[in-house]
């Protein structure tokens, strides 16, 4: 515990390079060689580059800090079956969600972190790297295999061409299904051209592919919140906690559903339960805002629209903006 909350500290101080280095790279550089390819580019300054390119967690959560999100350490728990001892950290950014399970061990009386599961790309931290290298790699040695398929979907994908993109990710489904990339395109692309009505019960189907739960729930959390399905997504919410354990940040994305169905009483007190645990997100402050303005609370709405000062050095000029667009 100590050791986790010694991470988030440091990270909530802007800095990332003790997330960086508690990394065991010896263990997982040895995991990731039993791919031949990754094997035989770690011996080549390219390959080891590709590898050390994967040890910047530290920097991209500090960038979440500094952008208005927020990172936290929310549990530990130990896995009594396989005797390993796990904590898992949460990262937000714009009502983007993600966990990272890491398993911690020991090397030379110092605690490292060995591997780890991470949510949005449903794979081990150890598998990431290997698919990261590898990719790489074969972009670099060739360039008109499988990596061609998935530039060319990534494509389709950036012009809003998620037909197209759909046919070509189900033609290399064989080839490519093994990749975690893959998948999350497929997800991507597959909301984009299902109807919303059967959203839910395809992206449960992907189970039967092999993709796990973790990456289906967070999936399914931001369809649930924009459609405003309040049920549904407390029934999400509380099957995710039963994986990374409680944390308040479910309140911002409940209160984000009941707004989106329009029970802005029921949302505003969400939000405003969440604020008591939660640091000044933006997100949590301006759908506080909104709730307010529905409510026709013109009295709460002044008071919490006056935090934008104290909270992001917001000007009377810049909050009159942001009462302007919600009034509209």
């Amino acid at each position: 515990t100590a050791f986790a909350e010694h991470i988030e500290q440091s990270l909530l101080n802007g800095d990332p390079e003790l997330l960086n280095k508690a990394f065991d790279r010896d263990y997982l550089k040895s995991i990731i060689r039993d791919n031949s390819i990754v094997n035989s580019s770690l011996d080549a300054d390219f390959g080891q580059e590709y590898f050390d390119d994967n040890f910047h967690l530290g920097n991209e959560l500090c960038q979440y800090i500094d952008n208005g999100g927020d990172v936290k350490f929310v549990r530990y728990y130990i896995d009594n079956e396989n005797n390993a001892y796990h904590i898992v950290f949460r990262s937000y950014h714009d009502f983007i969600l993600n966990f990272y399970d890491f398993q911690v061990d020991t090397l030379q009386d110092e605690i490292v972190i060995k591997d780890g599961f991470v949510y949005n790309t449903a794979c081990l931290f150890s598998d990431n790297i290997r698919e990261n290298v590898l990719l790489n790699v074969l972009y670099r040695t060739n360039p008109e295999g499988a990596t061609k398929v998935l530039r060319d979907v990534k494509m389709l994908t950036d012009e809003g061409k998620a037909k197209e993109a759909m046919i070509e990710l189900k033609v290399h489904r064989e080839e490519l299904k093994n990749l975690s990339v893959y998948w999350q395109f497929y997800i991507v692309n597959l909301f984009k051209t299902s109807d919303k009505y059967n959203f839910i019960e395809e992206l449960d189907s992907l189970r039967n592919q092999g993709v796990d739960e973790r990456m289906l729930l967070l999936h399914k959390l931001m369809f649930q919140l924009n459609e405003g399905r309040v049920e549904a997504n407390e029934s999400t919410i509380n099957e995710l906690i039963n994986h990374t354990g409680d944390d308040p940040i479910y309140l911002l994305f409940f209160g984000k559903t009941l707004s989106n169905a329009h029970r802005y009483e029921e949302a505003a007190t969400c939000y405003e339960t969440a604020s008591e645990y939660l640091p000044p997100l933006w997100d949590l402050w301006h759908g506080t805002l909104e709730c307010y303005h529905h409510l026709g609370e013109k009295e709460k709405f002044e008071e919490c629209l006056s935090k934008g000062k104290d909270n992001y050095g917001m000007s009377d000029d810049e909050l009159e903006e942001v009462k302007a667009q919600l009034l509209r």
